[in-house]
């Protein structure tokens, strides 16, 4: 029984579909936040994996910039097919109580730098979107393509099984140069009107105001999810299903299986403050005892389920957390997270040294729109800082550490490190563009026989008890500065003509290099693959 309701649950995003989500891509991203900051109050900002239908009544009035058309799709009264490819979906199925489109995904990315020969992105793909009586929304999409990386890009592919940021794996060419590989969305999504909702996808979440989430983000590749979102008077709870893999942890000479199950209550104390409450479990699918399947005590939507844990005698892997935002002035909020696995504060008082067990991860930012009263330029400032041995899991149970494919699930960094994130982003009806200026400074392994807290993959065993610090080990300082210049060929689908350029430079007591490189082409905007680490 456990056996089919488990496959029941992640094979219905495949077969079903998916659904149309607003885009994790960092420019409609900051336009959301734009939009939402003066809106009602009762929308919870700080779930991001969002589908438009939710947002619809409360911004159905506020877009009103060229950019906003990616929010929804418009309903034309008929259908057509490649008359609008300026502004608006280029194939449409419209209806009385159907819509339906179809649009390209475009990457035809051309640069080069100084530690490389050539950097190409030439991928191609289609997405498809529709909305059914404004209940049932649907969206798909795939992507193939071939992809030359920075140097450094590459030395990460290579010791990662090939697995690329943010795609999953790719087959290495024959010339060894570059890297091929596909990528599937999908969701559909129900939405029971002001206090309902459902959807399962195969995709990304993200939770958080930040640019970087400390608790779940979309830096890893896609994966299979359920989600179940309820509403009530000032609460907004979301319950989320997720199938992970451990390529590291084979299992029949297949990537290891694993599931997590998250639940996430926001509170809106007020018309400034927000607030949220968050844990997780993460269990394996297969154990020393054989096959588990979906754990069906699992299933129990009650948030903090951790003592549920407790008494069932599970070794599974559980940690907790709390988000906040609060609007300062009209136009801008600080937010933060805290992110806790487990803490030993009367061992750690007693020893007068902090317990390796200590694992946690911090953030605080600030983000302001119309900043030094120019219209649509935003500003960003965000620090992250996480405990060595965060997200890991030691004691012979490493497959349970907070991963996908190879990838963290929340900052690139992985663990054991401070970093300092400023961004500026501008947009000017199809032009847009953004300043990223990055320091990171990250503790690494200096050659000792354990696990000096940053390899999420390196167990606990030998580890000393007492006298853990964040950056331990060789301190690795890291510099990432981009800038990015496009043009919206068409807002609607968010393909547009782009240009980067970026200074990277990663130093440590014995190495030191730098990375200057550029870009230019056509591309659509629509994901994150986070290579600013």
């Amino acid at each position: 029984m456990k056996k089919h309701f488990f496959l029941l649950i992640f094979l219905l995003p495949i077969i079903a579909a998916s659904a149309q989500d607003v885009p994790l891509d960092v420019f409609t991203q900051n336009r959301l936040n734009e939009l939402t900051v003066s809106a009602d109050t009762s929308i919870f900002t700080s779930f991001r994996s969002i589908n438009w239908l939710e947002l619809k009544p409360y911004l159905k009035n506020k877009g009103s910039d060229i950019t906003d058309s990616i929010f929804g799709i418009s309903n034309p009264g008929k259908s057509y097919a490649f008359k609008k490819l300026m502004t608006d979906n280029w194939i449409m199925g419209a209806g009385n109580k159907h819509i339906f489109t179809i649009d390209p995904i475009v990457g035809l990315m051309g640069g080069a730098g100084n530690n490389s020969n050539s950097i190409i992105d030439v991928s191609g793909g289609v997405r498809i979107q529709g909305i059914l009586n404004d209940k049932f929304s649907y969206s798909a999409a795939v992507v193939t393509g071939y992809r030359e990386y920075p140097n450094y890009i590459n030395d990460y592919i290579d010791s990662n099984q090939h697995y690329q940021p943010g795609l999953g794996k790719g087959s290495l060419t024959k010339n060894g140069n570059a890297y091929t590989s596909t990528q599937f969305t999908g969701n559909i999504t129900y939405n029971g009107g002001k206090h309902f909702l459902a959807s399962a996808g195969y995709g990304k979440n993200f939770i958080g105001d930040g640019y970087r989430s400390l608790i779940l983000s979309d830096n890893p590749s896609n994966n299979p999810y359920i989600r179940v979102q309820a509403r009530l008077w000032k609460l907004t709870y979301n319950v989320l299903y997720n199938k992970y893999e451990n390529p590291r942890i084979p299992e029949d000479g297949h990537p290891g299986k694993k599931v997590s199950v998250m639940h996430y209550l926001g509170i809106n104390f007020s018309s400034r403050f927000q607030m949220a409450l968050y844990d997780n479990v993460t269990f394996m699918t297969k154990d020393s005892f054989g096959h588990r399947g979906f754990d069906v005590l699992y299933l129990n939507p009650l948030i903090f389920i951790r003592p549920l844990e407790f008494a069932v005698g599970s070794p599974d892997n559980a940690f907790v957390g709390i988000t906040f935002k609060y609007k300062f002035y009209k136009n801008g909020f600080v937010y933060g997270q805290l992110a806790l696995d487990d803490l030993n504060l009367k061992s750690s008082l007693d020893n007068n040294a902090q317990h390796f067990g200590n694992k946690y991860g911090l953030q605080l930012g600030i983000w302001n729109k119309d900043l030094f009263q120019v219209q649509n330029l935003s500003y960003r400032l965000e620090w992250n800082g996480v405990r060595p041995y965060m997200y890991g899991h030691g004691f012979g149970k490493t497959g349970l550490n907070y991963t996908h494919n190879n990838q963290v699930l929340t900052d690139p960094f992985n663990a054991n490190y401070n970093e300092v994130i400023s961004i500026f982003q501008y947009h000017k009806e199809r032009w847009y563009g953004l300043l990223e200026n990055l320091f990171a400074i990250r503790g690494e392994n200096p050659g000792l026989p354990y696990n000096n807290g940053e390899n999420l993959w390196g167990g606990e065993t030998g580890v000393p008890v007492y006298g853990s610090k964040t950056m331990q080990g060789n301190k690795n300082k890291y510099f990432y500065n981009q800038l990015t210049a496009g043009y919206l060929l068409n807002p609607r689908n968010r393909l547009g003509i782009e240009t980067n350029i970026v200074y990277r430079k990663h130093s440590s007591p014995a190495t030191g290099t730098s990375d200057f490189f550029f870009s230019l082409g056509v591309k659509t905007r629509l994901f994150n693959y986070y290579h600013d680490f």
